[in-house]
């Protein structure tokens, strides 16, 4: 589990600096946006996914059957909390709404992408070591 937060935290570094490069490195498309709501997507993100990635892999660790539905409980979860957000963005910035929204897409694909591929990783040595 320290390995998949310490990845975290260095992919949530990294698009922090991206995002502050498109907002000051000259991309027009995200001009309209707040200085402040990219990087805080990008955190938002990476609190989000370390909060899912516990509750699922203790939630397979107590009950290695239940995976299933700890899986898709807290997946369930944070995708009403991720449309939530991603509504209360696009609301309070109704200029760059449809940019939040790009930004926003790309920030779930990347850090979902990191979530599966490690809770394979995990399953696959959990396998392993048996």
């Amino acid at each position: 589990m320290r390995r998949y937060f310490i990845g975290l935290i260095m992919l949530t570094i990294v698009m922090v600096l991206m995002a502050f490069a498109t907002k000051w490195g000259g991309m027009e498309f995200f001009a309209p946006l707040p200085v402040w709501i990219l990087p805080a997507a990008v955190l938002y993100f990476g609190a989000v996914s370390a909060v899912q990635y516990w509750l699922t892999i203790n939630g397979m660790n107590k009950r290695p059957k239940a995976f299933v539905q700890s899986f898709l409980a807290t997946t369930v979860a944070v995708l009403f909390i991720h449309i939530v957000v991603l509504v209360g963005g696009m609301l309070t910035n109704p200029a760059g709404g449809k940019r939040f929204a790009v930004a926003f897409l790309i920030l779930y694909v990347v850090y979902t992408f990191y979530m599966i591929a490690s809770i394979v990783f995990y399953i696959r040595q959990a396998g392993k070591d048996k």
